[in-house]
C-alpha cells in the first residue's frame, strides 16, 4: 500500500542507481583572444606604416667568412676574460658602419611630405632584439667610432635588459639603420621590414659550412647568408 519495508530498503542495496539523464557535451570556444600589449600595438602600426609608405624590395647574398670566425675564434678567450661575449653581430656592424659612410644615401630618411631625401651625418645602428612581449629596436649611437669590444659590451647589455622590458625610451630613438638577425633560430634568409622612414634593412641568417670553390678547387667554406 505504498510503504516502505525492510525488504525494500536491502534490495535496493544490491541495485544499480538510476542512469542520470544524459548531459548535452559542453560547447568548445572556437578561440581565445588576449589584448594587445602596448608595444605590440606599436610594433604593428610602425610594420603597417612601413609597408604603406616604403617600397620593399629584397636582394639576397651569400658571403664567404672563414676569416671572420678565425678573428673571432681568437679573440673570444681575451672577450670572455673581460666578462664579454662576442657573437659575429659586432663584426657585421663594424663593416655596415664602414659601407654607410661609403653608400650614404643608405643612411638616409625619406621626407615625402617636403620630396628630399636626409642625409644623416652620425651612423646610428638599430638592432632588433627578441623580448617576451614583442621585438624591440635599440640604437647603438656612433657606431663607425665604437670598438669591437664596445659593440659587443653594448649588445650584451641590450640582451640582458630588453627581456625585463629596462630599455630607456631615448635607446629605442635616432637610428639611422637597421640590423636584424634571424640565424639564432635557425633562419638563413627573410624579407626584413624597413625601420620607416629609413630607407634600408639588413638581415643576417644562420651561419653553415658549405662547399665553395677557391683558387679553383672546392674546399669546405662558412657561408653567411644576408638579406638586404
Amino acid at each position: 500500500a505504498g510503504r516502505v519495508t525492510k525488504k525494500d530498503i536491502e534490495r535496493s542495496k544490491h541495485q544499480q542507481p538510476a542512469a542520470s539523464p544524459a548531459q548535452p557535451a559542453p560547447v568548445k570556444e572556437q578561440f581565445t583572444s588576449q589584448p594587445l600589449s602596448m608595444i605590440r600595438k606599436t610594433i604593428a602600426r610602425n610594420m603597417i606604416r612601413s609597408k604603406q609608405n616604403a617600397t620593399h624590395m629584397s636582394v639576397m647574398d651569400e658571403v664567404e667568412i672563414t676569416p671572420l670566425v678565425e678573428a673571432r675564434a681568437s679573440l673570444k678567450p681575451h672577450f670572455a676574460e673581460l666578462g664579454v661575449n662576442i657573437s659575429y653581430l659586432p663584426f657585421v656592424i663594424r663593416a655596415v658602419s664602414m659601407a654607410l659612410r661609403e653608400y650614404p644615401i643608405l643612411n638616409a630618411e625619406l621626407d615625402m611630405e617636403a620630396e628630399r631625401i636626409i642625409y644623416k651625418n652620425n651612423i646610428n645602428i638599430g638592432i632588433a632584439v627578441d623580448a617576451d612581449d614583442g621585438l624591440v629596436v635599440p640604437v647603438i649611437p656612433d657606431t663607425d667610432q665604437k670598438s669591437l669590444l664596445e659593440l659587443a659590451t653594448k649588445l650584451n647589455d641590450f640582451a640582458t635588459r630588453a627581456p625585463k622590458r629596462e630599455l630607456k625610451l631615448d635607446e629605442l630613438k635616432g637610428g639611422t639603420f637597421s640590423i636584424t638577425s634571424f640565424g639564432s633560430i635557425g633562419g638563413y634568409y627573410a624579407v626584413p621590414v624597413i625601420n620607416y622612414p629609413q630607407v634600408a634593412i639588413l638581415g643576417v641568417g644562420k651561419i653553415t659550412q658549405k662547399p665553395v670553390v677557391k683558387d679553383g678547387e672546392i674546399v669546405v667554406g662558412n657561408v653567411l647568408p644576408i638579406s638586404m
